[in-house]
């Protein structure tokens, strides 16, 4: 089973050409990140938004005493504004300088399609499959993730998407890790 629309997806001709080189044989999921036009789009918006908002909450009328009640609320009120403008902005960024992520899992390994190209890790080349923890207060040791990693030094993150308490994707990857001996830490 794949991940939402990705059943009738076709991956694209890199990954399609690194899976045929490696002899991976058929596609069995697709686990897609935040697209690039995603996250440019959702930034951007997020950026005009609070501007937007920043420049009506100056138009309310009020004392021009600086510690009226109204400047009393409208200066945490433009923080808060001004704080979602700079992630808008940094998330249109990283948009940009990322790009679109994916992760092909094929009977025979996985292909990450990255900015940089395709990644390839084979099952019999995996060399551990290690758990990424959250660190953010309150969710401390919770899994975020895992890091596949390869023979060759090539290292493919793989978010952790739960549905009804399980990974499919990632319960393969641990289960092909398993048959190979490989370590899931």
């Amino acid at each position: 089973m794949m991940d939402g629309a990705a059943t009738t997806t076709i991956p694209p001709d890199d990954v399609t050409g690194a899976a045929a080189r490696h002899g991976f044989g058929a596609l069995s999921d697709v686990r897609r990140e935040v697209t690039a036009t995603t996250a440019i789009a959702g930034g951007a918006a997020t950026a005009v938004v609070c501007v937007l908002l920043m420049w009506l909450l100056s138009l309310i009328p009020g004392s021009m005493d600086a510690f009226s009640w109204v400047h009393s609320l409208a200066y945490p009120i433009h923080f808060v504004l001004l704080m979602g403008f700079i992630w808008g902005i940094v998330y249109a960024i990283r948009g940009l300088t990322v790009g679109s992520r994916a992760t092909y899992l094929f009977d025979g390994g996985l292909v990450a399609r990255r900015r940089g190209g395709p990644l390839v890790i084979a099952w019999q080349d995996l060399t551990a499959v290690k758990a990424v923890y959250k660190r953010r207060q309150g969710d401390e040791g919770k899994v975020a993730g895992y890091k596949v990693e390869g023979r060759d030094g090539t290292t493919i993150p793989v978010p952790l998407l739960l549905t009804a308490g399980r990974d499919a994707f990632i319960d393969r990857i641990i289960a092909e890790a398993g048959s190979h001996g490989r370590p899931v830490t």
